[in-house]
């Protein structure tokens, strides 16, 4: 079945055999690097392979130098010829341009290892060979051009518990083993929050009067209400990135996974053409119709609007409604506690809503997830208060205040 262009996400059962295609070197890092090879008749090149893997949740990325058409199913396994259950993409009008072709093993007690070839003269083929197998999800980010494969499933026990491992955003080629520490003290509910500071590096996302970047706002408010989450509420904080660094926007939500986190937050500055705009809203993973909401998913997206439109059809139950409801209810507490947190502050706050919307960032997340979009870095007043340590410090002491709410009442769901 030929898709056109964008993200796709299939759910098929066809029939393909173990001896599959030549496969990758077993890489440290699980990472395939490419080689030069030049792509005939402008067909897109397969230039790299990460693995970000999580307890129950691992997430294969492919780095393509440009959009192609794929296919994506899945396989049973057939315990009578030893062949385990298998994920398989086919990438079209693709070549392989990596350096080795030997499998990757994981043997992280859900994926047993990573094969991939050149199925055809331009067909690319990666099969994913699992120990089990609950649903899987495929889709399209551009720019970089990457196709993103999450599979879902039980772990067992890891084959080889060395190799069972999470990629650390900031630097792919390292993998660290990283486990819940199930002794860390419960505060409100709460033992692991992992904070999102928005774009980065040669990602500066939205500009403000006097040229204030929203990568610099966010991550100085990340940093500031990560101090206060660890000391005054005493639980782990993890941030995507601490520095002035471009992560892309899968590997955020793998560290969330990765680390078992509780809360995954992801801060952003609002932007409009309009400079009148202003006010704070708070967003969740699900399907919209709301034009503004799609325009504002295209850009964080770094997409285009129709690519979102795309999005709407092929969400997952695995992405869209794992943790919808506590999604929804961190939403309401965070955007509650930063509108009557900051108007005391700054005066009297727009509150724009609590608001539902497609951004990569949020796909695939295993825990309650929300995105903030914190005031409008183009509005004159909003952009030069946001951009001050005092309102940033307003800002910080909003947001623990909407966590430590959300806590105490997700606590008390659970007491009940």
């Amino acid at each position: 079945m030929k898709f056109p262009r964008i993200v796709l996400l299939i759910f098929l059962g066809a029939l393909f055999g173990a001896a599959a295609a030549p496969l990758l070197d077993p890489m440290r890092p699980a990472l395939a690097q490419s080689r030069n090879v030049e792509s005939p008749h402008g067909l897109a090149q397969v230039t790299g392979l990460r693995l970000q893997s999580a307890k129950d949740h691992s997430r294969v990325t492919l780095d393509l130098s440009q959009e192609t058409a794929f296919d994506v199913g899945q396989l049973k396994e057939n315990p009578a010829k030893s062949i385990p259950a298998r994920v398989y993409v086919d990438l079209k009008g693709a070549r392989l341009a990596l350096a080795s072709k030997a499998p990757i093993a994981v043997d992280d007690g859900l994926l047993r290892q990573i094969r991939v070839g050149q199925y055809s003269g331009d067909v690319v083929r990666v099969v994913l060979d699992m120990n089990t197998i609950l649903a899987h999800n495929a889709f399209y980010a551009p720019e970089p051009s990457r196709l993103i494969i999450d599979v879902l499933g039980h772990k067992s026990t890891p084959m080889n518990p060395a190799k069972e491992a999470a990629a650390v955003p900031a630097n792919p080629a390292t993998l660290a083993k990283v486990k819940r520490n199930d002794a860390l003290p419960l505060v409100n509910g709460l033992r692991k929050i992992v904070l999102d500071p928005g774009h980065g590096g040669k990602d500066p996302g939205a500009i403000g009067v006097g040229g204030v970047a929203e990568k610099d706002i966010v991550l100085n408010v990340a940093k500031k209400l990560a101090r206060k989450l660890r000391t005054e509420m005493g639980v782990q904080v993890v941030l995507t990135r601490n520095d002035d660094r471009f992560v892309p926007l899968e590997d955020r939500t793998a560290t969330a996974n990765s680390e078992d986190a509780d809360l995954f937050i992801s801060l952003h500055m609002n932007a409009s053409v309009n400079t009148e705009a202003k006010g704070i809203e708070t967003y969740y993973l699900d399907n919209t119709s709301d034009e503004a909401a799609i325009r504002l998913a295209a850009r964080e997206n770094s997409t285009s609007r129709r690519n979102i439109s795309d999005l709407q059809f092929i969400l997952s139950d695995m992405t869209q409604n794992m943790k919808l409801e506590d999604s929804i209810t961190l939403a309401h507490r965070l955007q509650g506690a930063l509108v009557g947190g900051m108007s005391k502050s700054l005066g009297e706050v727009k509150d724009l809503g609590v608001k539902k919307a497609l951004f990569y960032v949020l796909v695939g997340a295993r825990m309650p997830s929300v995105l903030v979009e914190m005031f409008f870095i183009t509005n004159r007043t909003e952009g030069r208060a946001m951009s001050r340590e005092n309102y940033q410090n307003a800002l910080v002491e909003s947001l623990y205040f909407g966590i430590q709410k959300f806590g105490e009442s997700n606590m008390m769901a659970k007491t009940l």
